[in-house]
């Protein structure tokens, strides 16, 4: 099987205040669509203990073409399109049910040992579970480096609290995304960004203290997630 349909309705969480699919609640339906995916290769959330490896995201590109409404029913197709080394790439596309695309996007992944917490080999064993497909949901590659200028303001603070974390004890990808947003200016926030972008170097823990550095650069909006100190990157937003 080259790709997997997940089939879900727009819940109200899933919504942002203008009443339409917030970009956090698309990161839900296809981290959900995902994680189905992935069980069904013997890799899902329930595997992880078993197993003893679990996907960890690196990073998120997304283009959004139209916010649905609560209730619309939405397919999200999901498939695995690269497989190497520590590292697989996996695409989505949403769609309606016209079966007219509203939400592109394409994911990077990476093998983690959780029991050393460390980068694993993703061995024969492992890819042999997953059918690849080459088809694009997206032309554009995911970002592999950033940073932000040197007049970047910090413009908000956060201590992670257990609400935040996930299985893999470590912050969930979508509190990212949604405390990222605390940083931006009222009146870029609240702007129906049609790409998002997102780039994990670092996880953030339990406890962590995290500065938010926000800039406008080159047409994009960038929100850098520092560390106490302010000496190491954790995450790279950009909104445009």
């Amino acid at each position: 099987m080259q790709y997997y349909d997940y089939h879900a309705k727009v819940q109200y969480s899933d919504l942002g205040e203008d009443a339409r699919l917030s970009p956090t609640g698309a990161l839900r339906l296809m981290q959900e669509a995902a994680c189905e995916a992935s069980a069904m290769a013997g890799f899902g959330p329930e595997d992880t203990k078993k197993q003893g490896f679990g996907w960890v995201l690196c990073g998120w590109k997304l283009q959004i073409h139209r916010r649905p409404f609560w209730g619309e029913a939405l397919t999200v197709r999901t498939w695995p399109r690269t497989m190497a080394l520590h590292t697989s790439d996996r695409d989505f596309i949403l769609s309606d049910e016209k079966g007219e695309r509203v939400i592109s996007a394409s994911s990077r992944w990476l093998l983690l040992d959780t029991t050393t917490g460390r980068v694993a080999k993703i061995t024969d064993a492992v890819s042999s579970r997953y059918d690849l497909w080459e088809e694009r949901a997206l032309k554009e590659e995911l970002p592999l480096n950033g940073r932000s200028p040197e007049d970047a303001v910090c413009t908000f603070t956060y201590t992670v609290l257990h609400r935040d974390i996930d299985t893999l004890h470590h912050m969930n990808n979508l509190h990212y995304l949604e405390l990222a947003r605390e940083a931006l200016p009222p009146e870029v926030e609240s702007q129906p960004f049609a790409n998002i972008e997102i780039l994990y170097k670092r996880q953030i823990k339990l406890g962590d203290t995290v500065h938010f550095l926000y800039s406008y650069t080159e047409g994009k909006h960038l929100v850098e997630i520092v560390n106490q100190d302010k000496s190491k990157t954790h995450t790279l937003l950009w909104f445009f």
